[in-house]
């Protein structure tokens, strides 16, 4: 969760600082991690979703890859039902849909009440601003389509029917690396676009830097990589989690916190 000074009518303090140095031992480095992704073998949950799990047991590092077929499944943003927030499962229980994983940064005040850092648009409603320091990127939803951008290029928020700020992005577009700086290991998940799909990316275990997410994100399929075309950084550490189910099939990646506002994927009706 982002550590940003956010003023609202009660007092705030960070829910989370990813700042903290883990000792997660050193990071694999990306030729193993392409290698370990291709041995990795997709299965098809639903028709247009594809699904793989990546693994380096000697690193502890779990890498769940979702990818959904853009013209089959719908996207929005929701939020939490109680104030102290909701762990997936709830949320999927609540709002349905067959895919939910954690959404953008958030604020506890000091009676546990979360509230978001920045800009979340629910339903063509917009239930918080923009601001500067809740993140590089939007994901946002509406009568074009499904797309990510940097703040400062997307639409306005009364455009949009879905959107949550967060970041850094992680792959600008054209598939290019889109940060410098290691940063610490840590859980991690993202959301990306990339040649009809829509992928979420969930890293569990010890985790990975933003910048060696970011790589395995950018890298080609046939290398092994994600191949996003544009990738966003969701909210980290303890709130990483996500949750499929349909098929007669559950996959549950459980966090550590409860969260304020997530992204759930519907199949889109026929």
């Amino acid at each position: 969760m982002l550590v940003a000074a956010v003023f609202f009518p009660f007092l705030l303090i960070p829910a989370c600082a990813q700042t903290r140095q883990r000792d997660t031992g050193p990071e694999p480095e990306l030729a193993p991690l392409l290698e370990a992704a291709r041995a990795a073998t997709e299965t098809t949950l639903l028709p247009g979703l594809g699904y793989r799990v990546v693994t380096l047991s000697g690193a502890d590092v779990t890498i769940h890859v979702f990818a959904f077929d853009a013209d089959g499944f719908d996207l929005r943003t929701v939020q939490q039902t109680r104030q102290s927030g909701d762990h997936v499962a709830d949320i999927l229980d609540r709002f349905g849909g067959v895919f939910v994983i954690n959404g953008g940064f958030f604020e506890k005040d000091a009676d546990g009440r979360l509230s978001p850092s920045g800009l979340l648009v629910i339903d063509g409603v917009e239930i918080t601003p923009e601001h500067g320091r809740a993140g590089s990127g939007i994901l946002h939803a509406g009568a074009n389509g499904i797309a990510i951008d940097y703040r400062a290029d997307a639409p306005a928020a009364d455009r949009l029917a879905s959107a949550v700020q967060v970041g850094p992005v992680l792959v600008d577009a054209g598939g290019k690396v889109g940060i410098r700086s290691q940063g610490v290991r840590d859980r991690r998940s993202a959301i990306c676009l990339g040649a009809g799909k829509i992928i979420a990316v969930v890293v569990d275990g010890n985790g990975l830097s933003l910048l060696r997410l970011a790589e395995f994100l950018a890298a080609a399929e046939a290398a092994g990589g994600v191949g996003c075309d544009i990738a966003l950084n969701l909210d980290g550490g303890p709130s990483t989690q996500a949750m499929f189910r349909g098929g007669g099939r559950e996959i549950a990646i459980s966090g550590g916190s409860t969260v304020q506002n997530a992204v759930v994927l519907s199949i889109h009706p026929q």
